[in-house]
């Protein structure tokens, strides 16, 4: 019985002497709060109802438009063209060229509609390239 009371004293003292484990690394600072970004600089919105019309806008008007408003409304009156010409099929390789024929037009004529344009364009295409 000795021994068995020797065993669990020295077991204790044993488990007493073993060192505890290293404390845990500090964890990295958190990384920096991504700075806020910054306001659209003086972001301006259409007006809610804004009418234009279709047939009647002028092509001084339009020659003012920014680059993106006039490539969509390019897009819009070329589509327009072809809805009124009953296209079933578009050459999307024409487009530059009507779009520029178009353009050239307004610079050219600048008092008179916009679809007065894109119709000369768009027939001027379509009769360069017969058959079409």
């Amino acid at each position: 019985m000795n021994r068995t009371i020797a065993a669990i004293l020295v077991s204790g003292l044993v488990a007493g002497c073993v060192q505890p484990p290293p404390p845990a690394a500090p964890a990295p600072p958190a990384p920096a709060p991504a700075p806020a970004a910054a306001p659209p600089a003086a972001a301006v919105e259409p007006p809610a109802d804004r009418v234009v019309s279709i047939q009647g806008a002028p092509c001084s008007r339009f020659l003012e438009l920014s680059a993106e408003d006039r490539e969509a409304a390019t897009m819009f009156y070329i589509g327009w063209q072809a809805s009124r010409a009953r296209a079933q099929i578009i050459n999307v390789s024409g487009i530059p060229t009507i779009a520029s024929r178009s353009m050239n037009y307004c610079v050219d004529h600048p008092n008179r509609p916009v679809a007065q344009a894109f119709a000369a364009g768009y027939g001027s295409y379509l009769r360069s390239r017969r058959g079409w």
